[in-house]
């Protein structure tokens, strides 16, 4: 895995646009942000034994109560559209987010400058149809609500696949949800049905690491802002629009 530290926005663009360049135009590139440099590429679900072993008891519990509350909840079988939506609000799932964006990964990477002051912080960067293609799928990127990828999804919520051939297997997929938020972010989704991690098996042709030293994070939220990535733009509602104006008249 190449790993890189930059400092500036014209150093990311300029690697950004390397990797274009040795990929070609025609290959994705997906984008990550973590405050922490130092944390793995495993979703939240895998991150304690407790939650892995409460995973399909928290997707039932949600399920149950969401629906209650949902004006127009989608059909039980469709977990690709659960997933995504406790994903959305904060429970751990087998899924972890990234972007088609590099600046959009930049902005979730540094928004947490005034209280993680002792982390470098990173971008990972994931050639999505080559994880696929390794992983014995098609060399493509399927969607979020595509048969393999519901079947992927399937443990979350029951207690085996339908076919263990989808076992221990990691999938890159794209969102197709009609929500306004995964829309302005360019969602997308690498759904882990295995407990191996992506730094693990991917090299250094699928998975690159970018490192943005802790004391430049103040420095990329404000080139951010002055590109029009705010935290209106991320996320697209009230409550957003407001804090960037109190931001923007400083009060």
């Amino acid at each position: 895995m190449i790993t890189i530290d930059i400092s500036t926005i014209d150093e990311l663009l300029q690697f950004v646009k390397a990797l274009s360049d040795r990929h070609g135009s025609n290959t994705q590139l997906w984008y990550r942000g973590e405050d922490n440099s130092n944390l793995t590429l495993v979703p939240s679900i895998q991150r304690s034994e407790r939650r892995l072993e409460r995973e399909r008891f928290l997707s039932n519990d949600f399920y149950i109560r969401a629906k209650q509350t949902l004006e127009s909840p989608p059909s039980r079988n469709n977990y690709a559209y659960w997933i995504a939506l406790m994903q959305h609000y904060g429970l751990p799932t087998r899924i972890l987010d990234w972007s088609r964006s590099p600046l959009i990964a930049v902005f979730f990477a540094t928004e947490s400058y005034r209280t993680v002051t002792d982390q470098d912080a990173c971008v990972w960067v994931l050639v999505p149809d080559a994880l696929n293609a390794q992983e014995g799928f098609d060399r493509c990127i399927y969607p979020i609500d595509a048969d393999t990828t519901q079947e992927m999804l399937l443990p979350a919520f029951k207690h085996r696949h339908h076919n263990p051939e989808l076992e221990d297997k990691i999938l890159a997929c794209a969102s197709t949800d009609p929500n306004m938020r995964m829309y302005a972010q360019q969602s997308c989704f690498t759904v882990h049905n295995s407990l191996r991690r992506l730094e693990d098996i991917c090299d250094e042709q699928m998975l690159y690491k970018i490192i943005i030293p802790q004391d430049r994070k103040h420095y990329f939220i404000e080139s951010l802002r002055v590109l029009g990535i705010t935290e209106s733009f991320i996320y697209p509602d009230l409550e957003h629009i407001c804090r960037d104006l109190r931001d923007y008249h400083n009060i």
